[in-house]
């Protein structure tokens, strides 16, 4: 079974944007595998780090996307920091699905996808010979054909050792 969820989030990965690179940290849920990583493997003071979560969905779930009214929709928050400066979290489109039980068409991820979110190491930050450590949480609520799930927040974190020019 999670040979065959590993084989199904490669397969989708391959059309992303953005390869995963360096450290990756994976989490299993009841519901999903989330997987953090960060482009390029290292920050440099001024210049933009791309963090990705990558998202599968375990087999008859689905998380609802940004924008679908009525539900918990996936979000990313990143802990504040001095230390950096944060983009706008990008979401990809979700996938319409009609569910019988309740009459109504729904916005969701039912398959693997991926959350970027974009940035840059404050300049004199104090980080000198230190990694970088970002903090956040990913926070959804998960349903199936017929039961939606109490919200769940996972801790996400990314340890990003420094570069310099």
């Amino acid at each position: 079974m999670k040979l065959l969820l590993a084989l199904t989030v490669a397969t989708a990965l391959t059309t992303q944007d953005l390869p995963p690179k360096g450290e990756s940290r994976a989490t299993e849920t009841k519901h999903l595998v989330v997987t953090t990583s960060a482009s390029p493997e290292t920050v440099t003071p001024g210049k933009p780090v791309t963090l990705a979560i990558d998202v599968a969905p375990k087999p008859t779930m689905h998380v609802y996307s940004p924008g679908q009214k009525g539900y918990i929709a996936i979000t990313l928050t990143l802990d504040a920091s001095p230390a950096f400066t944060a983009g706008k979290a990008k979401y990809p489109a979700g996938e319409k699905i009609y569910m019988p039980i309740l009459n109504e068409t729904q916005t969701v991820y039912a398959k693997p996808f991926r959350i970027l979110q974009n940035v840059t190491l404050r300049q004199g930050s104090g980080h000198a010979l230190r990694p970088m450590t970002i903090k956040g949480t990913l926070r959804y609520q998960a349903c199936d054909d017929t039961i939606c799930y109490l919200p769940t927040t996972v801790p996400l974190v990314w340890n990003l050792p420094l570069a310099f020019d």
